[in-house]
């Protein structure tokens, strides 16, 4: 821990003994916390390899959430809308568990333990990876890089050189997101972008002789959940599912036909499969527009939800509701200070 870090967790440990922090909890009581999930996993479990984005030790999940139970009331995604929508009366302190993407160690690391405190969360899937099993592209080339490690990487695509420095684990990490950076920032058309990473990764993993997809299967940090858990978790009302497109492409980086296969398809896929009702979307990457607002709206979403950080509340437009990340390995101080001065 910093000094710095130090110093503001003695800050608010002396806010939180003078009552202003639970004042302030107090005050935002008929608001929502919304918290976004990706992976579950502990570190030494025993896998083939281990990404450079960081997931929550199954311990570290387990403890916040027996935090926050001392303070929030867990509710569901279709609690949540009807207390937004003002069709039931607000519950103190409510928060609701979302999980993105749609990982298997959603399922099989996290869902006992959000069942330890009877959460039911939402899974938010991107159906053609569930039809698929292939894994995210981001995980595809996060593994692929990690193949060719001990040298400095340079790839050519389009006239532009892509370098990697994957001389070290550290190095990568810091290489890979700016990377992933220059990306987001560059490629205005998500369907462009998509094509580099194809040939990254299938440049990669022919060197290597090794890809991500021959043992994702296998794989905890990178499998995806398949229809028939999905189908018997759902039939169980242990888990809600809802919509994060077909393809996890970013919504405001597309064409209005894309976006409205994407959002349609994924919603009338998960229909079929599981046999629900799917009233939920979430961007993927948390990319919106106007125009990807009012399509979500126009195919039949109740709501969607978004990265935008913060509590929601009923005057807030139910088509971009805030969510917070996961925060683990907080205080309980730090988690009140968190969720009620954004």
């Amino acid at each position: 821990m910093t000094t710095k870090a130090f110093i503001k967790r003695i800050f608010l440990k002396a806010l939180f003994r003078t009552g202003l922090l639970r004042i302030l909890h107090h005050k935002n009581r008929h608001k929502i916390c919304v918290l976004m999930v990706h992976g579950v996993m502990d570190i030494d479990t025993k896998t083939i390899w281990s990404p450079l984005r960081k997931q929550i030790p199954v311990k570290e999940f387990d403890r916040t959430l027996g935090m926050l139970s001392q303070y929030y009331h867990f509710i569901t995604v279709q609690q949540s809308i009807d207390i937004l929508s003002g069709k039931i009366p607000p519950i103190d302190n409510a928060l609701l568990i979302t999980f993105d993407d749609g990982y298997r160690n959603n399922i099989d690391y996290a869902l006992p333990i959000c069942e330890k405190y009877n959460i039911k969360p939402v899974l938010f899937v991107a159906t053609n990876h569930v039809n698929s099993g292939l894994p995210f592209w981001f995980d595809r080339l996060d593994y692929a890089l990690q193949q060719n490690a001990g040298e400095v990487i340079s790839l050519s695509y389009n006239n532009e050189v892509y370098t990697f420095d994957a001389t070290s684990r550290n190095a990568l990490t810091i290489s890979y997101k700016k990377f992933r950076d220059i990306c987001k920032d560059k490629f205005s058309d998500d369907i462009e972008l998509n094509n580099l990473f194809d040939y990254l990764c299938e440049t990669l993993e022919k060197r290597s002789a090794s890809a991500l997809k021959d043992i994702c299967h296998e794989d905890d940090w990178s499998a995806i959940v398949t229809w028939d858990v999905l189908k018997r978790l759902t039939s169980d009302n242990r888990i809600d599912v809802a919509s994060h497109t077909q393809d996890h492409l970013r919504l405001d980086c597309l064409i209005k036909s894309k976006i409205l296969s994407q959002i349609k398809q994924s919603k009338i896929c998960i229909e079929k499969e599981l046999a629900v009702k799917c009233d939920y979307f979430c961007y993927p990457n948390g990319n919106y527009n106007k125009l990807s607002k009012q399509l979500v709206k126009e195919v039949g979403y109740q709501a969607a939800f978004s990265t935008d950080v913060g509590l929601c509340q009923s005057k807030d437009d139910l088509m971009t509701l805030k969510r917070f990340n996961f925060p683990a390995h907080k205080t309980i101080p730090e988690l009140l200070f968190l969720f009620n001065t954004k």
